[in-house]
């Protein structure tokens, strides 16, 4: 993806929407808009560009087995879907710790793609194993409350459940919001259409009549729909049981929505379904809250914690003294790059390389066009991703960007300044960053440059037209 096209595509195609759909049809005010448009009013920013650096990891889930903080059971999981071998982010692995070991109400207050959802499902999941292991999971009821704002959000969870579950018959899911169909044959001819390729597992419960007459041990639904739960008869099998409550787990995804009003009536829901469920008492229930973007740092975690307990009414910590009464878990970072920087590439070569690549996707591509280079070490990587390692682990270039980007985010020509000297070589930075970004010694590695880019689109809210009759501009004609 070439940056500047795209962000040009999209500048142009919303400029057309933007004429075609509010353009005044008076001519005097359409050629204003037409002018404010063309140079007096600013839509658009970018392209910026921003380098996350790597998770720091830890342990995985084949070391918490071993250390008998995880079930065996887990080891039954699917390599493809989830290797037990992979290492957690050590954000993960604390969560899990936390809650498994210590039974925490948790706050995880980490980036865009930082694996929140493991931080309660694992634990979730540990004490369904815990329960198939005591006997005791064959008791109808429900386990875990998963909360999302969104249906989409919880459409895309199903899947990961689908995949996760699939060498788990025993343990159900399923997800109740207003589409969910009632009668189970209905629900079959739905699954097929909405989701044609997806797999039909048999431990999820896709029907209002399935989920009714047997509740499933993992329920997603969102705050609107509980509502509707709590209230009908026909659901009440969700939250009743005959003996002692099965419940045990609440977890609130992008918790940060939940403020203001909002906030208040989701904050009242929670507190009516634990009466319903376990009682006034408090400490019953598991809580978690997730969410990217709570906090800016350990100056907001006592914030978090407030927030977190009024929302749930659920003690939550934070001691920055005491690890064990430490409630908020946020994300560790290494250092962004990795580059030496001991020598500078030819401003050519990056743009070469790129094309090379383009024609003939291979290491030996990519050795013929650095082969001409003597002080350059040559790629000795099996793959082109690492033998582009070999190559950028070499290049000043790339250690200047590397240091620039950990400092904050930059527009495109000020990372070419950066990089080049020259705030004009948009071309050599693109084909810089798209190469640095494939570059990675292992596939489960970070790359040299975890970059994206950004692109702002500014709305017309603000704008206005003063119709008063002694305004020379506007009066009416």
């Amino acid at each position: 993806m070439n940056p500047l096209t795209t962000s040009s595509r999209i500048e142009q195609t919303y400029r057309r929407y933007l004429v075609s759909t509010f353009a005044p049809r008076r001519p005097d005010l359409r050629e204003g808009f037409f002018r404010a448009l063309a140079s007096e009013f600013r839509l658009t920013r970018g392209p910026f560009l921003q380098a996350s650096a790597p998770f720091e990891t830890g342990g995985s889930i084949s070391d918490l087995i071993k250390e008998g903080v995880l079930a065996p059971a887990f080891q039954r999981m699917a390599p493809e879907t989830f290797p037990i071998e992979r290492a957690f982010y050590h954000h993960q692995e604390q969560a899990i710790r936390k809650a498994v070991v210590g039974g925490r109400n948790l706050v995880v207050a980490t980036g865009t793609g930082s694996g929140k959802t493991e931080t309660f499902l694992i634990p979730t999941l540990n004490g369904l194993f815990r329960e198939a292991e005591a006997g005791t999971l064959g008791r109808p009821g429900v386990r875990a409350l998963f909360l999302y704002p969104m249906n989409a959000l919880a459409n895309d969870q199903l899947r990961r459940h689908r995949r996760l579950l699939r060498e788990f018959p025993e343990v159900t899911f399923g997800r109740y919001v207003g589409e969910t169909v009632r009668e189970q044959a209905k629900a079959e001819d739905d699954f097929r259409t909405r989701y044609p390729h997806e797999p039909r597992v048999p431990n999820e419960l896709i029907s209002r009549e399935a989920m009714q007459a047997r509740p499933p041990h993992i329920l997603l639904t969102n705050y609107a729909m509980l509502e509707f739960l709590l209230l009908r008869p026909e659901d009440s099998t969700l939250f009743d049981t005959v003996s002692d409550t099965t419940w045990r787990r609440i977890a609130l995804d992008e918790a940060h929505v939940y403020d203001g009003a909002d906030g208040a009536e989701v904050a009242m829901l929670l507190r009516r379904l634990r009466d319903r469920v376990v009682g006034s008492e408090r400490g019953r229930l598991q809580c978690f809250a997730t969410s990217a973007t709570l906090g800016s740092g350990e100056a907001d975690f006592p914030d978090l914690v407030t927030f977190a307990s009024t929302l749930f009414d659920e003690p939550f910590e934070w001691s920055a003294d005491d690890e064990a009464r430490q409630d908020v878990i946020a994300a560790r970072r290494r250092p962004l790059g990795t580059a030496t920087g001991h020598m500078e590439l030819p401003r050519e070569l990056y743009v070469a390389i790129r094309s090379a690549l383009a024609e003939d996707d291979s290491v030996e591509a990519l050795r013929r066009t650095t082969a001409p280079l003597s002080n350059l070490r040559q790629p000795t990587g099996s793959t082109v991703e690492a033998a582009l390692a070999d190559i950028f682990e070499q290049d000043g270039r790339l250690a200047r960007l590397q240091q620039s980007l950990a400092e904050g985010t930059i527009e495109l020509a000020m990372a070419a300044d950066r990089a080049f000297g020259d705030a004009s070589a948009i071309e050599d930075v693109i084909a810089l960053v798209e190469l640095a970004v494939r570059a990675r010694r292992e596939p489960e590695d970070a790359p040299l440059l975890p970059a994206r880019y950004h692109f702002f689109v500014r709305a017309l809210e603000g704008g206005f037209l003063c119709l008063h009759d002694r305004h020379p501009d506007t009066a009416p004609r």
